[in-house]
């Protein structure tokens, strides 16, 4: 019987001193983690993400930074079907998108601000653009007519 009494009031004390035990010790714990996270980590949370924002406009700038094309005005419907001149403005106003159909590789990119270029649908041009290879669309900040084969 002693040994059981002793056994039970081991495990009691235990079961007491464990609580307190570790409630002395997170504050230490926690004192430790801030002063690692303080270490580790000397920027806000808002610097952090103003950071990162900032680092994806950079990539967002360098992806859609404007390029120099050459290329013919067309339309979708015409271009889909391998006629990159088509000067049809009739298919336009039946619903077909302008776009322009690159120099080299034959790249359709659909014009997401046709009236920079509806004028020159049919025509050889160059335009400083930027595009959106995803969506293979192309947004056109000048426009400038080319002599056929230049």
């Amino acid at each position: 019987m002693s040994k059981r009494f002793l056994a039970i009031c081991a495990f009691g004390m235990l079961c007491v001193s464990l609580p307190a035990l570790g409630a002395a010790q997170e504050p230490v714990q926690g004192d430790s983690m801030k002063s690692d996270s303080m270490k580790k980590d000397s920027m806000s949370h808002d610097d952090m993400s103003k950071d990162k924002m900032s680092q994806d406009k950079m990539a967002g700038d360098k992806m859609m930074k404007p390029q120099i094309f050459k290329g013919w005005v067309s339309d979708s419907e015409c271009a889909a079907h391998g006629d990159k001149k088509c000067s049809n403005k009739q298919h336009v106003a039946n619903g077909a998108k302008l776009v322009i159909v690159t120099d080299g590789d034959n790249k359709i990119w659909t014009v997401t601000n046709p009236s920079t270029v509806a004028e020159h649908q049919g025509h050889y041009i160059q335009v400083k653009a930027r595009t959106d290879p995803a969506k293979s669309t192309i947004t056109v900040q000048q426009v400038k007519m080319l002599k056929e084969g230049t």
